[in-house]
């Protein structure tokens, strides 16, 4: 049997049964594939249906806030995806009719749409032979091929696109882009890969020089800094809880709980509650939080921070950073939303 035909074979018999994948909507796999950056489909999959609930087409994202879309997308992480997909969607909703274009000019000239996700939608909704090629595909491609080039150099891009291009059939090019998606997610692990499994393995160079381990070759990961930050839950006598909202790049237009608070303001109490930790890709926070108490002031706050009720608090976008430190407030305001 080909290599083709091997991994559709699996793939249609194997394959993962995801709600997405049966309607063939170019908005619905749109959304998914920039969801699946950087997250797991097991993890996604709540939200994704959350998400299709509130915004189940382009007219509907194009017409919200985006912090409404950020809010919808809270735990999610890597909010830069969310803000993108947001302004694409009105772009596509005022320039092409609220229909998704089907070429691949249109594609990669929206927000956020890479090389990778134009190919998914082309090949999954449009029946395009267009490769798709992320992560797990780089990984497949270098195993079968035994290629030790770094997949994070072009070369090895192009070569992985130009192998999948000449894999894909006419008739079901999408079949193809999603046997390589679930072929490295479910057996081409990144660690321990289950090579008694793969449909593919008497194929495989890696597999057959016992080179599982070693292949894909990647770039050394770059060290990540680490940040100390305080965490303010402020109350005023009122019982509201002082936010602020990020303007700086990472996290921009979500609600944190400040590290000082805003010239001005007087502290009668700062008490420590816990401390939390949080990894993005290149840096760690190691965060400390503090409940405190502002003195009564007339005074009114700087632009972009608010003073929130426990109902106001309930409707901002706050990232999972500060989970712990959210469960604390919605105790002290008794709602426990975040318990």
């Amino acid at each position: 049997m080909s290599l083709r035909d091997a991994l559709l074979s699996w793939y249609r018999a194997a394959g993962r049964k995801l709600v997405f994948r049966d309607a063939r909507d170019p908005y619905a796999i749109w959304v998914s594939e920039v969801m699946a950056q950087q997250t797991r489909i097991t993890a996604l999959l709540p939200y994704y249906e959350r998400f299709m609930r509130a915004y189940p087409d382009v007219a509907s994202l194009a017409g919200a806030s985006e912090h409404d879309v950020l809010k919808m997308w809270e735990g999610l992480g890597y909010y830069s995806r969310a803000r993108s997909l947001h302004g694409a969607a009105r772009i596509v909703n005022d320039h092409y009719g609220g229909r998704v274009p089907d070429t691949w000019d249109a594609l990669r000239r929206l927000p956020g749409v890479g090389d990778y996700t134009a190919g998914a939608i082309l090949s999954i909704a449009f029946g395009r032979r267009c490769p798709a090629v992320d992560g797990n595909v780089l990984r497949v491609w270098a195993r079968l091929h035994g290629d030790d080039t770094d997949i994070s150099l072009p070369a090895a891009r192009r070569a992985a696109a130009s192998w999948v291009s000449d894999l894909m059939p006419e008739d079901s090019p999408g079949d193809m882009t999603q046997a390589l998606m679930d072929l490295g997610a479910l057996i081409c692990a990144p660690k321990s890969p289950r090579c008694g499994e793969c449909p593919v393995a008497g194929l495989c160079a890696a597999w057959a020089t016992g080179r599982q381990g070693s292949l894909p070759v990647r770039p050394p990961k770059k060290a990540q800094r680490r940040e100390h930050r305080a965490v303010l839950m402020v109350f005023d006598p009122a019982g509201q809880v002082l936010m602020r909202r990020r303007h700086e790049a990472l996290l921009r237009g979500m609600w944190e709980f400040p590290p000082a608070p805003p010239h001005g303001m007087d502290l009668l109490s700062r008490t420590p509650c816990g401390t939390a930790r949080h990894t993005f890709t290149h840096i760690i926070w190691e965060m400390e939080g503090f409940l405190c108490q502002a003195a009564p002031s007339r005074a009114a706050l700087p632009e972009g921070w608010v003073w929130a009720n426990a109902d106001r608090f309930a409707t901002l976008a706050v990232p999972s950073a500060f989970r712990a430190f959210a469960r604390i407030v919605g105790r002290e305001m008794g709602k426990g939303k975040y318990a």
